[in-house]
This record gives C-alpha cells, structure tokens and sequence, in this order.
C-alpha cells in the first residue's frame, strides 16, 4: 500500500478499539482472522458500510471456542469501542466511564494509537461487499438482536417433558418416497423439541411463509409442490421492497460466513426453498431474479463442503438446478452466465435439468 493511499484510508475509514482481550484469542473481521497480540487493541482504516467483528476464545490446548460478535455498519471516521467480557467471553459495549469523552480522547489523540491498531484486510474487501452489497445500517439495526450480540446458535430455553417430540405424526404414515417428501415439509420441524430462543438472543428475521399448510386440499397441496409462488407472494408481501428482501438474504448469509451462524444458514436455506422452485414467480419477478441470481452466485462457493457436493441428497444443489431451469424457461438475462460460473468454480453440471425426476413419472399399476 503506498503512502497516499495509506493516508486516505486512515483519514476516511473507521476505528474498532478493543479493550481487555487476552492474548492468543481469535478475533475476526468480516473475512479476516488474527491471532490477538499483546498490543493489539483494534482495527482501522475500516471502510464505510456493514461489518461482522467476533473473537473466539482459544483453550489452553489450543481449541477454539464459538465466535461471538455483532454486526456494525461502520460510518466514516466513526470510533466504536467495545471491551473484553471475562465471565461471557465475548465483546460488549464499553461500561467504564463516559464513552463520548474516550471517544473524544481517542480521537484527539488517535496518531499514539496508531502502531497498536491493526489495518483493515482490503484484499478481503472484494469479496466481502459481494456479500453484503444490499445490507444498510437499517438492515443491521432491524435484524441484529436486541442483545447485539450474534452466536453461532441463539440462547434457547429448555424444553419441557410434556412438549418432548412423541412421534406418530404423518411422516410415520407415508406409504411412498414422494409422500415421505411430502410428510418431511409437513412434519419435519416436529421431529424435534420445540425450543425457543431465549428472548432478545436470536437476530429478528423475517418469518417464512409455508410452502402450504396443513389444511389444504390435496391440489392445493399438488399445486404448491410444483411451485411454490404462493409462498414467494406471501414473502415478498413481508418487505416493504424488493431490495430490503435481498439484503436479510445477504445479512443472514454473512452471519453464517463470518459468524458461523447456524441460525442464519438456516433462515437463508428456507428463504432460498422458495425462491428456486417457482417458474411462475420468475416470470412475475423478472428483475427481483437477475438480482437474485448475482447474489446467489457470490454467495454458493462459502458453503460447507459438504453442501457443494452435486449430489441427489444435496437439497441446495437440487434447489440451485430448479433455479437455473425455472431462469431458462422465465429467459432470464445473466442465467447463461451465472450456470457458466457455477460449472467452473463449483463443477456443477446443469446438462439434464429439463429431464423428469423419475419419482414425477407416471406409475403403471397392474389390475388383477
């Protein structure tokens, strides 16, 4: 980095100052990790806009712990200062005396600190705001938790006897692969205890519409299994604009891939569900999905590896092949080159996704 490139970075980016946090601990920003330093107190020349910060406790046999941290969009020259928590292990806002004066302090007297911030990995910023390109500060207040703090698994509250999963729901019933398919969008959250989380712990996502309830009639039911635009009608009703849908999509991604977050996997696997398996919506949405497509194409390649393998089981793949299929069909712009990418970085093949799924075809039943 040359010198006047270092200046305007310094003169226009933001400060993260950290206090308290003990040596060999794992602190992160955005795509970037560090092992902390005795020195170490913080991070500048941040650039302006969203950013994921966590630290991560490391055992004295060198495990590591979960990350913890908090997403902040981080405005020009703007100061934050976050303190060590011993008895969590994990960053929390300043408690010791007035943080307008240390702030004010800290910027008067921001060139002593210099030598003791670490500076900001531009080379990670590419792909980083390939993720969030959608997130705002009104992203960030609206979905982070009322805590603001952000784990890799919401706090939950323990579950009683009496709502322990008993079984002998439909899934138990099913006579045929399809109908087990069928049952698990039914039933499949009812295997499980029905624990919440503990409130103010878990980032306020959007709820998800089901792809159909309970009470619907079998062509409901049928009509809903080959496309889900009721669900996606439902969802894009939920947000007052298009793009505020695709920054939660792009926030509850970013959780997970500098988080950990399995509770934004998770909110992001669903949301993507519908989105995919709908050809009349890409057809209703046209432009929402020549976003949509650009983000999803940044996005697959953090996945864990066991979820980029292309494979029958692999419900994200599946889904990613509907999506291309439902984008020819709908004369997409850009689905030619997003199909052209995956094939390359992910080795996805696309050739036989007009073939029908052989549990779709007909069945000849003999009559005796």
């Amino acid at each position: 980095m040359d010198q006047k490139t270092a200046l305007h970075r310094f003169h226009h980016g933001a400060f993260l100052i950290i206090a308290g946090v003990p040596p060999k601990t794992e602190f992160g920003i955005d795509c970037s990790k560090f092992v902390i330093a005795e020195k170490f107190r913080g991070v500048k020349m941040i650039p302006p806009g969203p950013h994921f910060v966590y630290c991560a406790s490391v055992g004295p046999f060198g495990d590591t712990a979960p990350r913890v941290g908090f997403m902040h969009c981080f405005r020009e020259r703007e100061i934050v200062i976050r303190e060590w928590d011993a008895e969590t292990e994990e960053l929390r806002i300043r408690t010791k005396g007035d943080p307008e004066v240390e702030k004010q302090f800290i910027q008067e007297n921001i060139r002593e600190f210099d030598e003791l911030l670490a500076p900001y990995d531009y080379d990670s910023l590419p792909k980083w705001h390939n993720l969030t390109t959608y997130v705002t500060a009104e992203t960030v207040l609206n979905l982070s938790p009322s805590c603001g703090i952000i784990r890799t698994c919401a706090d939950l509250l323990s579950c009683s006897n009496d709502d322990r999963p008993r079984g002998g729901g439909t899934c138990s019933q099913s006579t045929s692969p399809k109908s087990h398919k069928i049952d698990l969008l039914f039933d499949e959250d009812n295997l499980l205890p029905q624990l919440k989380p503990i409130p103010g712990t878990a980032p306020n996502f959007t709820k998800i519409p089901p792809r159909f309830c309970k009470e619907a009639s079998p062509a409901e039911i049928t009509s809903s299994f080959m496309d889900s635009i009721v669900a996606l009608d439902k969802l894009m009703g939920s947000f007052s604009t298009q793009e505020s849908l695709l920054a939660e999509i792009q926030f509850s991604f970013a959780l997970f891939v500098a988080g950990c977050s399995t509770d934004g996997l998770a909110h992001w696997r669903k949301i993507l569900a519908i989105i995919c398996n709908t050809e009349e919506g890409i057809q209703k949405y046209k432009d929402f999905y020549r976003k949509f497509l650009l983000c999803v194409q940044y996005q697959l390649p953090h996945l864990p590896v066991e979820v980029m393998q292309p494979s029958s089981e692999n419900t994200v793949y599946q889904d990613v092949r509907k999506l291309v299929a439902n984008c020819i069909l709908g004369k997409v712009r850009d689905v030619d080159h997003f199909k052209s990418y995956l094939s390359e970085t992910m080795l996805w093949t696309f050739e036989d996704i007009f073939e029908e799924d052989p549990e779709d075809l007909p069945v000849i039943v003999e009559c005796t």
